[in-house]
């Protein structure tokens, strides 16, 4: 761009260039406003300015092109300059100055200020490089899906590639579909080119993208006119797009994605944006892998967790099943337990009240005999005497088997003296040594609890006598620091072991009876003759 009031200086500008090497594209203007213009409309590499004109000078045009943030080589050309005002222009921004009279300095001069240029925007295509780098990995790392990270990816790259237009196309089954289609604008005039790409869809091989997928390498089309893209060829040209980019994203070995762009000027495949693009696609691939193994570790671990709610609920319902079968064992045991009872306690009743009544009788009957046979001195009033007195020892063993099966009338914290009566009564009924002996101070218990601990004390003491044979049999009832201790002792033959088959009924209700208190039993051989039968009732059953 010259920045020149004369057409002639501008023209000589131009074959000065010419001579020197270049090929010109060049436009002349001499205000700002149509300097302004000129930078809005296109790219341009080189600034050449008049530094005095009469409506606008050379610096400020080089304060226009600081203003609008472009980088271009301004070289100042003047037929009347001094040093002073070259070094002022210089540290304003100028890149160099060339006096009017030596135009044989502009070639070397724009030669050194375009090198000088491009390194520019290499250190700072760098620089925007990394920066576009850190900010995706950013991205990748706070993104929840591919769509959110390739949205913000595409955008960022269409930032820092400087292009008009980026698309990422996702391998769906055997097409190429368009995930996420970006423009740097929103301008009408590249709206028909977007919405164009976002209905399209590639087979392996068929235009840019296509062909990506298919090399699994990057290309480049420095000039779409000369390549057959079908509408898109047209649309592109009518937007003012000139060249295109195209990048594989692999994942395990394969290609999910192709990244496509479109510029407004050439665009050449350097080694550095391979390199970027590259290490892109490795993190975006990783990223897929990633989210892949996530969502499968998920979906496997909703399947795990209906199968355990599937497993928890039929457990629920088989511990239901066994909770219920349980409980009606209980209910049965509980009742078999009460029948027998009432049955002890009809026998007994029976036994007290019919079977004793009747004896009684016949011992007054037998009694009225002895007495009308001892006044007529007969001979067998002797034996009338031993048939009363046979009578009235079975009324006293009868009523001695009585009084335990017809009640059990136990107060609250009377247990002591309730076993202290079952020894004295095992003593009188069965002729055996049988004591009771209380160690400590005896605490309150629930009124359940003292009849199970009395019918299980009862219960091993008439299996010692009966079943056993014992001679010698004791009875303690110990208070322990967590613990009431019932203990059974006897000299007899060894009871059997509650685990083992031979059990008897008697053996299996005295069990039930300490389940039903909260209580252990345990029965246990003493030595060659004798057994120990010990239930210990845990504190939480006192009263």
């Amino acid at each position: 761009m010259f920045v020149e009031d004369s057409e002639n200086d501008a023209e000589l500008l131009r074959l000065e260039l010419d001579r020197a090497g270049y090929e010109t594209d060049c436009r002349r203007v001499e205000t700002a406003e149509a300097m302004g213009t000129a930078l809005d409309e296109q790219r341009w590499d080189l600034v050449i300015a008049d530094y005095i004109m009469p409506r606008f000078g050379g610096l400020e045009a080089l304060a226009l092109v600081k203003k609008k943030g472009l980088d271009l080589p301004f070289i100042i050309v003047s037929g009347h300059i001094t040093e002073d005002t070259a070094v002022a222009a210089m540290k304003a921004g100028a890149h160099d100055y060339v006096m009017k009279d030596k135009p044989q300095r502009l070639g070397p001069a724009v030669e050194r200020e375009l090198r000088e240029a491009e390194v520019r925007r290499q250190r700072r295509r760098s620089e925007e490089t990394l920066k576009v780098e850190h900010a995706i990995t950013r991205v990748l790392a706070g993104a929840d899906s591919l769509e959110d990270a390739v949205q913000q990816i595409v955008q960022l790259l269409i930032e820092g590639l400087d292009v008009e237009v980026g698309i990422f196309w996702v391998v769906k089954g055997k097409q190429l579909l368009p995930f996420t289609v970006n423009a740097r604008s929103a301008s009408p005039l590249m709206q028909p080119f977007v919405e164009e790409s976002r209905r399209l869809s590639f087979g392996a091989g068929e235009s840019l993208p296509g062909r990506v997928w298919q090399t699994r390498r990057p290309e480049s089309v420095a000039n779409l006119a000369e390549q057959n893209i079908r509408l898109r060829h047209e649309l592109a040209t009518r937007v003012g797009l000139m060249s295109a980019m195209a990048f594989p994203v692999q994942s395990a070995g394969r290609v999910a994605g192709v990244f496509e762009f479109f510029a407004s000027r050439p665009m050449e495949s350097d080694p550095d944006l391979l390199n970027m693009m590259t290490a892109i696609g490795s993190e975006i691939g990783q990223f897929i892998r990633r989210r892949r193994a996530e969502e499968e570790l998920r979906r496997a671990h909703d399947e795990l967790e209906m199968r355990v709610q599937q497993r928890t609920a039929e457990l629920k319902t088989a511990n239901a099943s066994l909770r219920a079968a349980i409980n009606e064992r209980k209910r049965l045991e509980h009742e078999l337990l009460e029948i027998t009872e009432r049955e002890r306690r009809r026998i007994g009743l029976d036994l007290h009240d019919d079977l004793g009544q009747k004896l009684s009788g016949i011992a007054l009957m037998t009694k009225g005999l002895e007495l009308r046979l001892s006044k007529g001195r007969a001979t067998v009033a002797k034996d009338a005497a031993k048939i009363h007195n046979f009578i009235q020892q079975a009324i006293s063993h009868t009523r001695d088997v009585a009084q335990p099966l017809a009640t059990l009338d136990l107060r609250e914290s009377s247990l002591p003296a309730a076993l202290e009566g079952l020894a004295e009564h095992a003593r009188k009924t069965f002729e055996i040594t049988c004591r009771f002996k209380a160690e400590g101070t005896i605490p309150s218990l629930e009124p359940n609890v003292v009849t199970q601990l009395y019918k299980i004390a009862q219960e091993a003491v008439t299996n010692a006598i009966k079943h056993g044979k014992a001679h010698k049999v004791g009875i303690s009832l110990s208070n322990g620091s967590d613990l009431v201790v019932l203990k059974i002792h006897n000299d007899g033959k060894p009871f059997p072991d509650l685990n083992s088959g031979s059990t008897g009924m008697g053996l299996r209700i005295m069990n039930y009876r300490a389940s039903l208190i909260g209580a252990s039993l345990d029965i246990k051989g003493a030595g060659a003759r004798g057994t120990r039968v010990t239930c210990s009732v845990p504190v939480e059953t006192r009263k």
